[in-house]
C-alpha cells in the first residue's frame, strides 16, 4: 500500500479543538475498521518530544 506520508516528512496536523501542531512523521498504520491510513506524529513541547497518535491521513498537510 502507498502512503501519502513518508516516515521523517515534516507536516502540520489540525487537531479536532482547531489547535495546530508541525511536527515530523513518526510511522503509520492501517485501520481496518475505517479503512483509513492513520500516522503517528512526533513533536515538540517544552523541550520534549511528544507523540499524537492515529492521525487520520485527512488531518495532515504536507510542510
Amino acid at each position: 500500500m502507498e502512503v501519502k506520508f513518508k516516515k521523517g516528512q515534516s507536516v502540520r496536523i489540525t487537531k479536532r479543538n482547531g489547535e495546530i501542531i508541525n511536527g515530523i512523521v513518526r510511522d503509520w498504520d492501517y485501520n481496518i475498521c475505517t479503512f483509513v491510513r492513520e500516522y503517528n506524529i512526533d513533536y515538540m513541547k517544552n523541550g520534549q518530544v511528544w507523540t499524537v497518535i492515529c492521525v487520520p491521513e485527512d488531518a495532515i498537510k504536507e510542510l
